[in-house]
């Protein structure tokens, strides 16, 4: 048996500080820029970071930035370097959106941001960013004829036709009641819909369940004439609509009243 013992901080010397090492803030780095030309800073799209240490002098963050199809100075622009100042171990930087870089209807990019020195916390240094136009919705610019709508109903398509949407009543501040004529091109009684924008990355709009006051189901299928037409939303496949382009996607489940649904997914693109 030995017994061995050393002085009190006898080996303090070999504590060895740990690297210092920089991230960005969020646990999953991920986020969407809906750019909005008609908010005060709805051009800016904010993104902390941090480093592990704190130092007496400022620390210059390296960025890069990777697309395959953004491209800085049209679609956004954004600085090569962030500061965090003395004493400090957070900061920030914006991502500017260039709202003229997003005329094509629909268009939306991904941009990679790295951090490229100093090193890296794992998994931390990389952030991933959606970019894309973010236009203010006037529930009154949707009212009027589609005349080019198009319909898929399981592998049987048709179009394109006239469709109109006759009247649209606000149910509350982002979300708002539409009434839609002509829905499959063959005398229905327009059907309601339920159009939301609570959340500017998923507009979504949804048919009011209805069955009775569309139609004879005997449009369908004259196996079921005299019948009524019913309507419900389709399980995980809301409708969805853009105030950018001013289209509209109507996806509901059809069927017959008292009967039973058909198991094929009914789609109704609108477009002017």
């Amino acid at each position: 048996m030995a017994f061995m013992s050393c002085k009190k901080g006898e080996h303090i010397d070999n504590i060895i500080d740990p690297p210092e090492a920089a991230r960005f803030n969020q646990v999953n780095p991920v986020g969407s820029f809906f750019m909005d030309p008609t908010s005060p800073d709805g051009l800016n799209y904010t993104v902390p970071v941090s480093i592990s240490t704190v130092a007496s002098t400022d620390r210059t963050l390296s960025l890069t930035y990777t697309s395959a199809t953004a491209v800085q100075g049209v679609q956004y622009n954004a600085p090569a370097t962030v500061t965090i100042p003395a004493g400090e171990t957070t900061a920030s930087f914006n991502i500017t959106g260039i709202p003229s870089g997003y005329d094509v209807p629909g268009r939306k990019d991904d941009l990679v941001i790295n951090i490229s020195s100093p090193d890296t916390v794992h998994k931390r240094g990389t952030y991933w960013l959606s970019l894309q136009k973010y236009c203010a919705v006037n529930i009154n610019s949707f009212e009027g004829d589609y005349d080019n709508s198009n319909e898929v109903f399981g592998t049987s398509t048709w179009g394109p036709y006239t469709t109109a949407v006759e009247s649209i009543t606000s149910t509350g501040p982002t979300s708002a009641r539409i009434s839609v004529s002509n829905i499959y091109d063959f005398g229905w009684n327009p059907i309601s819909f339920d159009m939301d924008w609570s959340n500017p990355a998923n507009f979504v709009v949804n048919v009011v369940p209805t069955s009775s006051g569309i139609g004879d189901a005997g449009t369908l299928n004259s196996a079921y004439a005299g019948m009524e037409i019913a309507v419900r939303p389709f399980a995980g496949n809301p409708g969805t609509f853009s105030s950018c382009d001013g289209t509209i996607t109507l996806r509901m489940q059809i069927g017959v009243a008292g009967l039973g649904w058909f198991a094929n997914l009914y789609q109704l693109t609108m477009a002017r």
